[in-house]
């Protein structure tokens, strides 16, 4: 009992240097953070100075970048660009691709006459053409919805490991519904006229195979469609001539035709059957007339300059006030070098 007091003692003592390792790890912590923010404001002190040294340099850079992207902003100005949105058929983006990517080198090789033959236009008005360009133009809500029809004719189980995200991932640049495509030139009148060309696709064996197949198959359809519309109707008819017999004789007193509310459920499944077989004849109808173009335009429109705001002077301004820096930095780095000692 007498030695209880002592044991207690000794434990109070041996919890004292714990207390100071954790006082000292946070005196520690403190002084770092300190350290952190006095080097982050020495490093911007030391920055300033630097560009007061030098702010004659780094101002002439710096002007001549805002300079230079003015002009290439105003030049901007005089060209024009034609976007296309399209929608290729039959398997076609690959070749609108290649077709395109074909005519832009063209124009890299200032072979124009050849151009010019491709697009159906004047050597002088090929001449005039500067870029042509594409990408796949998409929706989330696009790829939500193509995806919702893979799903519907995939195993279930080959999903569960394919989500939408890596549907997305899989897709290839030949692979989408709809595209972009950039034409741009310093002559508005020869680029409509080289922008309707352009996107043109010659029928190959594949494609033309493609095309019949999904002619006959959208008849077929169109055909069958409106048979079951014709069934339905029917079977409405039917329906009603048979409660109308009935109620005849169980009510000889009236010809007003009210209705069987047992029946509203069979009602509405012939409802909605019928509203979904025309939402589908609907669909298979457009497709038959998106048939007729290999690559079909969904929007166009020419804009003078570029389509996309590019902030030229802005970007020259700051990207020599950067190679201003470097040259200005060059000095520093070479006698930083002379006096290192491997």
């Amino acid at each position: 009992m007498d030695n209880q007091p002592n044991n207690n003692q000794e434990q109070e003592v041996d919890l004292v240097p714990v207390f100071v390792w954790i006082s000292n790890g946070f005196k520690n912590l403190f002084k770092a953070i300190g350290s952190f923010f006095i080097g982050i404001a020495h490093f911007f002190v030391l920055t300033l100075i630097f560009i007061k040294s030098h702010v004659i340099l780094l101002g002439i850079f710096f002007l001549l970048g805002g300079g230079l992207g003015n002009y290439l902003s105003r030049e901007s100005k005089k060209t024009f660009t034609a976007q296309l949105r399209v929608q290729p058929n039959f398997q076609s983006a690959s070749q609108l691709i290649s077709n395109l990517e074909y005519y832009n080198s063209l124009v890299y090789q200032e072979d124009f006459l050849n151009l010019a033959k491709e697009l159906g236009i004047s050597a002088s008005e090929a001449e005039k053409l500067k870029s042509f360009g594409i990408k796949p133009d998409f929706s989330d809500t696009e790829l939500l919805m193509e995806y919702d029809t893979f799903a519907r004719s995939s195993d279930t189980m080959a999903l569960e490991n394919f989500t939408f995200e890596g549907f997305k991932a899989a897709k290839r640049v030949i692979d989408y519904e709809y595209y972009t495509v950039q034409i741009s030139g310093t002559d508005k009148k020869a680029l409509g006229k080289a922008a309707t060309y352009a996107i043109q696709v010659e029928d190959n064996p594949v494609i033309k195979g493609l095309r019949l197949s999904s002619i006959e198959t959208n008849t077929f359809n169109i055909t069958s469609l409106e048979y079951q519309l014709t069934e339905i109707d029917s079977l409405f008819n039917a329906y009603q001539m048979a409660i109308k017999s009935t109620d005849s004789q169980s009510q000889a007193s009236t010809n007003v035709y009210m209705g069987d509310q047992r029946n509203s459920n069979a009602y509405n499944d012939l409802f909605n059957q019928k509203a979904s077989t025309l939402d589908k004849l609907k669909e298979e109808r457009e497709d038959k007339y998106s048939f007729d173009n290999t690559v079909n335009i969904s929007s166009y429109f020419v804009k003078q300059g570029t389509i996309e705001k590019q902030y030229l002077t802005m970007k020259g301004a700051f990207i020599f006030f950067g190679l201003g820096l470097l040259i200005a930095l060059m000095p520093i780095v070479l006698r930083f070098l002379k006096s290192y000692k491997i």
